[in-house]
């Protein structure tokens, strides 16, 4: 019982440890930008929505 116990602590922590270590390697220019990035309100009426979202990444993808 014992075993399984510390197996599965071990398995959890490092699943964490690896998932920290990603989020931490990814820079600010990698990836897509998030709803709450306000760069993305293409408008400026302080609301981003999903149409500003996909045209920001699109364009940010193309420069």
């Amino acid at each position: 019982m014992k075993r399984y116990l510390l197996s599965g602590a071990t398995l959890v922590l490092s699943t964490l440890m690896l998932a920290s270590a990603a989020l931490a390697g990814a820079s600010p220019g990698m990836g897509q930008t998030h709803l709450n990035d306000v760069a993305a309100d293409l408008n400026g009426d302080g609301i981003v929505t999903l149409t500003e979202l996909m045209i920001y990444n699109r364009n940010q993808r193309q420069s």
